[in-house]
């Protein structure tokens, strides 16, 4: 008899079920451990971990089940704002970019990503002189968004 995907669906969500379970327990058994400690005259330990590590690692491993974080927009209400101020002024420095839509530089850089990909905005110069400045009239009309 072959098992259908919705056996296995059930059986992986018991298993974690059992495994949430068993951290669970092994987390009460370490709190009563480290109040035996100071009984037994030792001193009370972490087992290696703060309680801040802890959570840390918890709300990292809870991000990494949702899945992969959000992608580039393809074009947001900013890079449409960034096309607007190339159209009037090209081509411009991030930094003159981000004063004249008043963003923070790095926004301005996020912003600019897809529509550097798509082709809607090029990019010139080396890291200290970078430029940004739309393509050639008869590309940027065929890709206008």
């Amino acid at each position: 008899m072959k098992a259908t995907p919705n056996v296995y669906g059930q059986t992986i969500g018991l298993l974690e079920q059992e495994v949430d379970e068993l951290d669970a327990r092994r987390a009460e058994l370490l709190r009563i451990i480290d109040s035996l400690r100071p009984l037994a005259g030792e001193a009370s330990r972490t087992r290696g971990r703060s309680k801040t590590a802890a959570k840390r690692n918890e709300r990292t491993n809870e991000r990494a089940k949702r899945g992969p974080t959000r992608s580039l927009p393809d074009v947001t209400k900013h890079g449409e704002a960034i096309i607007a101020a190339l159209r009037a002024k090209s081509p411009q420095s991030p930094s003159e970019l981000a004063k004249a839509l008043k963003l923070e530089r790095p926004a301005v850089t996020y912003h600019l990503k897809p529509l550097i990909t798509r082709g809607t905005v090029i990019a010139t110069g080396a890291t200290l002189n970078r430029q940004f400045s739309l393509p050639p009239r008869s590309k940027a009309a065929k890709e206008a968004p």
